[in-house]
């Protein structure tokens, strides 16, 4: 669980009207921006936060956010101390909102327009905190990104991402029609399994790719040399926290031994450490 420490937001300044802020924007996030006001958002920041154990006080950490859209789980670190923040995300941040939450706060949050796979210490160095939150299920290439953000965390990545334990889709059906694995087998829970979305089966979205039940969470964030514990589930959704091991599958596989592969997608696979 969070710590109780998290500083609270301020009141809104003189003159300040919600309209200015909030026409002609996709809100994907509700967040508070002053005290009482919101944005209208349906993804609650605090309540995805204090799901995944964030901490409260993240005074002196540096935080990568990645896939931080609006940005507000952005703002949210650097108001909880966070002495840098990089905002990662596919979005122009001028019509994403984040350039006008940042002018309104007057915030020092760094945004990069870039994606997940694109991750390189050598780019934007290591993180003490990487936030990894809506964005799994959105992947084509989930076991990718799991190996690039071992490359950037030297702390602690957050994951909260949706899950298929309880929202399991029979073929030729859609999320609405869906089902928990358990009941199709019991053994289902405890097999690694990803549900790929060829179009738009999981909440009308073509967006999504791939849905892991738990345990794909687990194992396949394990294999890129993290160690994982879930924080917490909730109907199709879960948490999860990850610390850098010292090794990844990888070491010994054909992906892992080929020296091409590796610099093909600027990864490294043996002693992610670098111990």
């Amino acid at each position: 669980m969070s710590d109780h420490t998290t500083a609270k937001p301020v009141a809104a300044p003189p003159g300040f009207r919600q309209e200015d802020v909030f026409d002609g924007i996709h809100w994907h996030q509700r967040w508070q921006l002053f005290d009482g006001i919101y944005l209208p958002g349906r993804n609650d920041v605090e309540t995805m936060l204090e799901s995944v154990g964030l901490p409260g006080d993240l005074t002196g950490q540096r935080v990568l956010d990645v896939g931080a859209w609006n940005g507000g789980f952005s703002f949210e670190c650097e108001r909880r101390g966070a002495s840098e923040v990089i905002a990662l995300s596919l979005e122009d941040p001028k019509t994403s909102g984040f350039d006008r939450l940042k002018s309104l706060l007057g915030s020092n949050v760094s945004y990069v327009l870039g994606s997940v796979y694109n991750l390189d210490p050598d780019v934007l160095g290591e993180f003490d905190i990487v936030l990894f939150l809506g964005v799994l299920y959105h992947l084509r290439y989930p076991l990718l990104a799991a190996d690039k953000l071992r490359r950037v965390t030297k702390g602690e990545l957050f994951i909260e991402t949706h899950v298929i334990d309880q929202c399991f889709i029979p073929a030729g059906k859609t999320s609405s029609e869906a089902v928990p694995s358990a009941e199709i087998s019991p053994s289902l829970q405890d097999v690694p399994l990803w549900q790929f979305y060829r179009r738009t089966e999981l909440s009308g979205d073509a967006s999504n790719w791939f849905g892991p039940n738990i345990r794909a969470v687990l194992d396949g964030f394990g294999s890129a040399g993290f160690d994982v514990t879930m924080t917490q589930s909730w109907g199709h959704r879960a948490g999860f926290r990850a610390r850098p091991s010292r090794t990844t599958d990888l070491d010994l596989s054909y992906e892992g031994l080929s020296q091409i592969l590796q610099q093909g997608l600027n990864l490294r696979f043996s002693d992610p450490s670098g111990k």
